[in-house]
């Protein structure tokens, strides 16, 4: 290698080297122009009587949970913020043309804008960012926070609730007339939102509010609130906590398709209390404790209790109803009007219907009986002789009579007690239907209690 090319190419190396140490020193010579006298306690104004305007933007990256018992909302934001310092500006031809530099938020003078209905400890932000501070003495900082706003959760149709929450902003120590603040948007900044599993945003809007505090009367101070409706997507709880509780009621009513002689209805509901009562300990957690409202889902839940102990007492009731007969108890009149034949009517029961006066008398009186049935030969064909005397009507109808006696005298005590057998086992089964009935209105009614179309709510306005 000659001389000359390796004094190319120590010029060539001094060349690069020489570019960042100049704007290296450029912008030490600008930051040390910018902060020499600065004082970030006062006002960057240039007369007293001017206001600041800042420009506040919500930025919402993630709903991090919602908590129902401590009516507390967790959010992941980044908070948007603009407004020019007239003490930090300069001529970029000046400094090597620099026209942006970034500084500590702690050395500049900001905006003490807090969370107003914060439920934590902390109300400003936390992480002290650098700012983006431009030649024209515009200042944006975007400094990330994690807020817990106070939000009043209605549970009252939980878990198919709809919540309005909000987050309002302003500054704590100046007032309107020394610090202006004023939303860049009508609606937060969604654009870097990640979706929650558990909620959905139905709509969002912010509103500029004038407050006159009773500390200070003649002073407005501003604020931004940011409204947020957020519907609740229920697929979790129906699938771990209403399917097995509707799964419990079928059990319930299933307790009475069982048939009594089995012995096992008793077995069977005390098999369905246990199993519900382990099965509330497990999903107790689930439930937002609280005692401002019951929830719909804890009503449901309370209600499936209800009907398997009512079940229970019922089946007892069965139980010893399907024991009794009429040797032993007597059927009082009121009961029969009203378990036998006015509540089956109402509830068109077609088999507690009394048989007609003509299917009776059929059943008495069969039209198709032969004589062979009284004297147990076979009845004369038409080869074979027939008495003149079995044709009379009258010793006919006395034939009749003569088998319906025979039958009567034969099961006597059975036909006298059949019938009222029967009526203990129709009250039973008025017992059944009724308690069927009652379970399927008051499940239904728990549910008819929220609304039918979840997305027709009321918008923000």
């Amino acid at each position: 290698m000659n001389r000359s090319t390796v004094q190319i190419l120590l010029l060539w190396i001094l060349s690069v080297l020489a570019g960042p140490v100049s704007c290296s020193e450029a912008e030490t010579r600008l930051v040390k122009k910018l902060f020499t006298g600065y004082s970030k306690v006062v006002r960057p104004v240039d007369h007293f009587s001017d206001a600041v305007v800042v420009s506040v933007g919500l930025q919402l990256i993630q709903l991090i949970s919602v908590d129902e018992v401590n009516q507390i909302v967790t959010s992941n934001v980044r908070l948007k913020q603009r407004w020019r310092d007239v003490n930090l500006n300069w001529d970029p031809d000046d400094y090597g043309g620099i026209r942006k530099i970034r500084v500590p938020s702690t050395d500049i003078w900001k905006p003490d804008l807090v969370l107003y209905n914060n439920a934590d400890g902390d109300f400003a932000i936390i992480h002290q960012t650098k700012v983006l501070l431009e030649h024209t003495g515009m200042i944006t900082w975007n400094p990330p926070a994690i807020f817990k706003s106070y939000c009043e959760i209605i549970v009252l149709h939980f878990p198919f609730d709809l919540q309005n929450c909000s987050m309002k902003l302003g500054t704590w120590t100046y007032d309107g007339l020394l610090v202006v603040i004023n939303p860049d948007s009508a609606r937060p900044d969604l654009s870097n939102f990640m979706e929650s599993g558990e909620w959905v945003l139905k709509d969002y809007r912010s509103w500029k509010h004038t407050v006159n505090y009773s500390c200070c009367p003649n002073k407005p101070y501003l604020d931004i609130t940011y409204h947020f409706l957020m519907l609740r997507l229920p697929l979790y709880f129906i699938v771990n906590v209403i399917i097995p509780c509707m799964l419990f009621s079928f059990l319930t009513g299933l307790v009475f398709y069982l048939p009594t002689d089995s012995g096992e209805k008793m077995t069977l509901s005390i098999s369905v209390l246990l199993s519900l009562t382990v099965f509330l300990l497990v999903i107790v957690e689930l439930i937002p404790s609280t005692s401002s409202a019951v929830p719909l889902i804890g009503k449901y839940m309370l209600f499936t209790m209800v009907f398997v102990i009512a079940s229970i007492i019922i089946t007892v009731i069965v139980i010893n109803t399907h024991h009794r007969s009429p040797s032993t108890h007597t059927m009082p009149a009121w009961i029969r009007k009203v378990f036998i034949e006015t509540i089956p009517n109402m509830m068109f029961f077609s088999t507690m219907k009394r048989p007609s006066l003509e299917i009776r008398q059929m059943r008495m009186f069969p039209t198709d009986m032969d004589i062979s049935d009284i004297s147990g030969n076979p009845a004369p064909t038409s080869d074979t002789y027939v008495s003149p005397i079995t044709k009379n009507p009258d010793v006919r109808r006395a034939i009749e009579g003569v088998k319906y006696i025979a039958e009567t005298m034969k099961s006597d005590e059975e036909s006298n007690n059949k019938p009222k057998l029967i009526a203990w086992q129709q009250k039973l089964q008025v017992y059944k239907l009724l308690f069927l009935f009652w379970i399927k209105q008051t499940r239904c009614s728990v549910f008819m209690r929220e609304p039918l179309d979840r997305a027709s709510f009321q918008p923000l306005c």
